[in-house]
């Protein structure tokens, strides 16, 4: 909302929650923390078959960069394509603010950590900071783990802002290099 003001606000799916016993009057965020409680996501699929096609018809690209939900949409894109027996497209992920599949659906797709080159950025004053810290790295390979003293955001205050998009340029430029991509 403080990128585009007054324009709508949208998201890559919706969730379906169902807690043992019956709805409660808990907050969301105790819900997503309880490993009882069963999350669907509604309509997830489109969101991941979006940026399939958008990789197809408008790449190659050198970096996946998801926020938030999208964090959890680029999960769902590499290990889709890995279980399709294909290649991931793209040299590196950079995820801000995100944490793991929690759709039961698809837990089948991270019995094995994604092989792709990853940079998570993770804000310490985030209501969501120790479940994402928690739960997301165990997805990949060897991620760089990166933090800020910011919320659910992108990092605005200096100097962790500047040594973060630094940090996240030298991953890029190694990565990149390091798949034989040249130097601009």
């Amino acid at each position: 909302k403080a990128i585009a003001p007054g324009e709508p606000y949208w998201g890559w799916y919706a969730v379906d929650v169902c807690e043992p016993g019956g709805p409660s009057n808990r907050p969301y965020l105790e819900k997503l923390f309880d490993e009882a409680v069963v999350f669907t996501y509604d309509e997830v699929d489109v969101g991941v078959d979006h940026v399939m096609r958008c990789i197809k018809e408008k790449g190659p690209f050198d970096i996946l960069l998801g926020f938030s939900q999208g964090c959890i949409v680029s999960h769902l894109v590499a290990a889709t394509l890995l279980a399709r027996g294909e290649k991931i497209p793209w040299r590196l992920s950079v995820q801000f603010c995100g944490m793991r599949v929690r759709d039961n659906r698809y837990l089948e797709l991270f019995d094995s950590p994604l092989p792709v080159p990853c940079v998570q950025i993770y804000g310490r004053s985030d209501p969501m900071y120790e479940y994402g810290r928690k739960s997301q790295p165990q997805l990949y390979e060897s991620p760089l783990i990166l933090e800020f003293d910011e919320g659910h955001r992108f990092p605005s205050k200096d100097p962790a802002k500047t040594e973060i998009h630094r940090r996240i340029a030298e991953e890029i430029v190694r990565v990149c290099l390091a798949d034989g991509a040249e130097a601009a």
